[in-house]
């Protein structure tokens, strides 16, 4: 018998197996997107007709024999956590629907360079916005989601998901709902986390264009940042900062040698001290994060600031996010990311802070 449930990942299934999944599951929800879709590529294919009495040219020849042309030309797709069966266009026609409300913003040449730029995104909290962001566009069709970590009530200020969904890892929640939104979107996940082992081999097999680092660990920031410069990846990041946030690019792809900043040796002199200070990691993180990472602590939001002392003494439990930082994140990345890779931006280095002050 088939299997027909996949956490991971939508199933695709011929007319034969979709009619057995309907046998067997007569619960799952069935969605026909393709009727729809047609009638939306025939006005992008012809937009002449566009502004026309819409039900009278679905009944006029002409509709009648581009339908006849495209009803063979869909699949069945079948999202188990969810219970929906979708019949939808194929691939490139779907990347055709998706993306057309983006032109001319994004020309039909750009789209396709964008939507082949492949990021890898580490950590899921900031990051999971930011990776549904960019995906949305239609870039990064082929992406990496790393995360270790499984869902909890607390994070759902600033990652979407569900109380059904407690417990998830949240790489696969991530990947869900980007295959939701595309899915013929390549999603690989490390629902173990990423580590140097891990990392170094997918740089070394050339399968990540940028890193988009969101990940709580100092030494592992640095890790990553060293592999990038081996590598000749540049790294993105975004700091929550209050209601704003600081953006981070390093174009190790143009030769930059420095990890926020500072040279190699004093990140090892700095590590070092790091894992000497016994059950001080917070307070050495705290310093590294406003110091190092976003400037000085002048320029922290001074409700987060004060939030942090409250964790350091042990008063509160975690200094803030708010998830529309989290959010402001995933439309910054996918700004700096498409200016790079449309050859529009080309300093070795940024640090911004952006701040929606009225």
């Amino acid at each position: 018998m088939t299997n027909f449930f996949s956490v991971n990942k939508p199933l695709f299934l011929s007319d034969i197996k979709a009619e057995q999944l309907k046998k067997n599951y007569p619960q799952t929800v069935m969605v026909d997107a393709f009727s729809r879709q047609i009638k939306e590529l025939f006005f992008i294919d012809n937009p002449a007709y566009v502004g026309e009495n819409k039900e009278a040219i679905y009944e006029d020849e002409v509709f009648k024999k581009y339908a006849a042309k495209k009803k063979n030309a869909y699949t069945n797709i079948y999202y188990s956590w969810n219970g929906h069966m979708v019949k939808t266009v194929r691939r490139n026609d779907y990347f055709r629907l998706k993306t057309n409300r983006n032109q001319d913003l994004i020309t039909a040449a750009e789209q396709e360079k964008l939507s082949r730029f492949r990021a890898a995104v580490l950590g899921m909290s900031v990051g999971s916005n930011i990776a549904f962001v960019l995906t949305q566009a239609g870039i990064s069709s082929k992406i990496i989601l790393a995360d270790f970590d499984e869902l909890d009530t607390t994070n759902l200020n600033r990652i979407f998901g569900g109380a059904h969904q407690i417990g998830l890892n949240k790489s696969i929640l991530a990947a869900q709902r980007i295959y939701e939104d595309n899915p013929f979107a390549k999603v690989t996940l490390l629902p173990k986390g990423v580590n140097e082992k891990n990392l170094k081999s997918l740089l070394k097999r050339k399968k990540i264009d940028c890193l988009i680092e969101e990940i709580d660990f100092i030494p592992m920031k640095i890790i990553i940042r060293r592999l990038a410069m081996e590598y000749k990846v540049p790294v993105f990041m975004i700091t929550d900062n209050g209601d704003g946030i600081v953006l981070h690019i390093e174009r190790y792809d143009l030769g930059y040698k420095k990890i926020f900043h500072q040279d190699l040796e004093y990140w090892e002199k700095k590590l070092q001290t790091f894992k000497q200070e016994k059950g001080g990691e917070k307070k050495i993180s705290g310093g590294i994060i406003m110091d190092d990472i976003v400037g000085g602590a002048h320029l922290v939001d001074p409700r987060m600031l004060a939030s942090v002392k409250k964790v350091l003494d042990k008063k509160l439990v975690s200094w803030s996010q708010l998830g529309s930082a989290a959010l402001l994140g995933g439309v910054y990345i996918t700004y700096a990311i498409k200016r790079i890779v449309l050859g529009e931006e080309k300093r070795p280095e940024v640090r911004a802070y952006i701040n929606p002050h009225f």
